[in-house]
């Protein structure tokens, strides 16, 4: 239990470094196993590294031994005689390595990973896998991107202060972040047997989609309250997370969409029909039944009934629902300031304008509540700042923080819902602007760009 066997035969949990075209490693794993091997960590456990030898199948020069072949190599949880070993496969063959020393190597390869950088997951890469036989190749992307931005939101967690573990809504967070990580570098991916990895990925997406945001916004108003970080740093540190997640998310989706049958109105996430008017009905419905508001008044007029466009409809509806709650808000609040000298006023009318040209989609949202203040005007866009105040109890108010979880979008989470409206709308190459009229009302102004993403049965140049 205490020794690896090394050797051509022999895998490593943990590695799947691809090879530069002259079949050089990558310097990651040089520079990680150069670490490991100077800590003393791994050498009574290691042995003597077969150094200097190239590989058949792919030229691989240097730590043969403990690489072998080049290809994906994972540790398989569970299935031996002792729950405190893993084994870990390499071309069919098994060998066993103790939990803690796993531990250790993923330690290890999370504070690497964490402290380089990843580029941006496009859109348009996610479009690049159009159907159920792409899901293999989403797969490695996956693989390959998240588990960077997992290990450097870590790193992220463990520097915002050198008293983190002693703040519970950062301990939670970090937590559920390491959790992700190890589960994608632990799982193989197996384009022929994908069982196994689609189980890991609807887990990460459930925890992702369903706890971070919220778990981001107390760990932030934690900060803020122990005085950890001014406004200007807090708006940078959860932009950076939220930044992180987008694409992370939208990979996410995209692989689970692909694993449904596809029809001719679908690529994955992205509907090539999607209605926007019917979206807004969609959200208003939303709002009415979700948040205790059946008489809501909304108007909503389209100036084409056929308006149509390639466009991630969940996307839209999410930013519509935060508009419609935010004037939701202000015309309530409003019309409770009227009725101290009025009796019987009730709130506003919102109205909804749909319209569209041939490459772009509008969408204007109206409120009557009285406009955003001048001075609170530049502070709209920051993370974890927030213009409606609690209601006081007995203010006649009902609360719209009140309504169960699962009818909760991320960008209805108090001090997001703008600024993450914001950037799902730049991500998808539009904007998100608003105006306010004081002591009148606030619109705001949705802009589309319609997705080139042909339909459901072409097949993208290579």
């Amino acid at each position: 239990p205490d020794q690896v066997a090394l050797g051509p035969q022999s895998g490593f949990p943990c590695c799947h470094l691809p090879c530069t075209p002259d079949g050089t490693i990558y310097s990651y794993f040089l520079s990680l196993w150069d670490s490991l091997v100077s800590s003393n960590m791994w050498r009574r456990h290691i042995g003597q590294v077969v150094a200097s030898s190239a590989c058949q199948s792919c030229r691989c020069r240097g730590f043969t031994g403990a690489l072998g072949h080049r290809g994906p190599r994972r540790a398989s949880l569970g299935g031996g005689s002792d729950p405190a070993m893993h084994r870990i496969r390499r071309a069919g063959n098994l060998i066993n390595v103790s939990a803690s020393r796993l531990e250790e190597f993923l330690k290890a390869e999370l504070s690497y990973m964490g402290k380089g950088s990843y580029s941006i997951i496009t859109l348009e890469q996610i479009l690049q896998h159009r159907a159920p036989e792409d899901l293999g190749q989403l797969a490695v992307l996956i693989q390959r991107e998240l588990p960077l931005r997992f290990a450097t939101r870590v790193r992220q967690i463990e520097d915002s202060t050198p008293e983190w573990r002693e703040i519970p809504e950062l301990v939670e967070l970090h937590g559920t972040i390491l959790t992700s990580f190890k589960r994608l570098r632990l799982v193989e991916v197996s384009p022929s047997c994908l069982e196994p990895f689609t189980e890991v990925v609807r887990d990460v997406q459930q925890r992702h989609m369903r706890n971070l945001v919220p778990m981001v916004a107390k760990a932030a108003q934690t900060l803020k309250n122990r005085q950890v970080m001014d406004d200007v740093d807090l708006n940078a540190w959860v932009g950076k997370f939220m930044n992180s997640r987008l694409g992370s998310v939208m990979l996410l989706k995209h692989y689970q969409a692909l694993l449904t049958d596809p029809d001719k109105n679908h690529i994955g996430i992205v509907d090539l029909r999607c209605d926007p008017a019917q979206v807004c009905r969609n959200a208003i419905e939303h709002v009415r039944t979700n948040f205790g508001r059946p008489n809501l008044n909304v108007n909503l007029q389209v100036a084409d009934q056929n308006i149509e466009f390639s466009f991630i409809a969940g996307v839209l509806f999410n930013m519509v629902v935060e508009v419609l709650l935010n004037g939701v808000r202000a015309t309530e609040a409003a019309a409770a300031v009227a009725s101290t000298s009025s009796a019987g006023n009730a709130p506003g009318a919102i109205d909804i304008q749909v319209c569209a040209n041939p490459n772009q989609v509008a969408i204007g949202i109206s409120d009557k509540g009285g406009g955003i203040p001048h001075i609170l005007q530049e502070r709209i866009w920051e993370y974890m700042f927030s213009t409606s105040a609690p209601h006081a109890a007995g203010d006649g108010l009902p609360s719209l923080q009140t309504h169960p979880d699962e009818h909760r979008a991320d960008v209805t989470e108090p001090g997001m819902g703008l600024p993450l409206c914001r950037l799902y709308a730049q991500y998808l190459g539009g904007s998100f602007n608003l105006m306010t009229m004081p002591g009148v009302g606030t619109d705001a102004y949705i802009y589309l760009n319609r997705i080139d993403a042909g339909d459901a049965t072409k097949v993208p140049a290579s």
